[in-house]
């Protein structure tokens, strides 16, 4: 003999009793909490890129463009921060040894020596990128705002403006924003 369904559960297609209601409330006060502290929708709370300042400004951007970074800026954000770690790992530092995350065998084998040249090589590009665009913005200091607000993940509000320009510079190096076209001249025009 069967047992009787329990009354007003909800179930999955397959009978089971379902689970997504409670894991859906059992985060709720860290949920209340990110929305409170940073200003976030419920919806933007719960997303995975809250958990960063990086990942909140792209939340941002979404929302009102002039304050965040575009998505394109977002994913420069990530793909520096990979490539630093890897730097890291290659070049044998102690926080890239400590954190146990290994980018090949970590053996002394070619084809880990040509991963860390490759990483090197890599990481050194992306630095010459935002070094180029550096010498045009004297003023602005790009490399602590990819320390400070990429890296380190801490919110500081003056450097997003740096980091914006850090962060296209690191894109159209990678190739994920395009660069944009020269103006042309009026001269330029004319001839053509």
């Amino acid at each position: 003999m069967a047992r009787k369904r329990k009354t007003g559960v909800k179930r999955t297609a397959s009978g089971r009793i379902s689970r997504a209601q409670s894991s859906y409330e059992e985060n709720i006060d860290p949920i209340a909490i990110r929305m409170r502290m940073f200003g976030l929708t419920e919806k933007e709370a719960r997303d995975q890129k809250a958990a960063t300042f990086i990942g909140r400004l792209a939340l941002l951007g979404q929302r009102r463009r002039q304050d965040g970074i575009t998505e394109q800026q977002y994913d420069a954000a990530n793909d520096y921060l990979g490539a630093y770690e890897a730097f890291q790992r290659a070049v044998k530092s102690p926080d890239a040894l400590r954190s146990g995350v290994g980018g090949g065998d970590q053996g002394e084998s070619p084809n880990y020596a040509s991963w860390c040249q490759r990483s090197i090589a890599h990481y050194e590009g992306m630095m010459a990128a935002v070094r180029a665009e550096q010498n045009l913005h004297r003023g602005a200091n790009f490399y602590a705002a990819l320390d400070y607000l990429v890296l380190r993940g801490e919110s500081h509000w003056h450097m997003v403006g740096d980091l914006r320009l850090a962060l296209n510079a690191i894109g159209h190096f990678t190739g994920s924003i395009p660069k944009p076209r020269p103006a042309l001249d009026k001269s330029d025009a004319e001839a053509a």
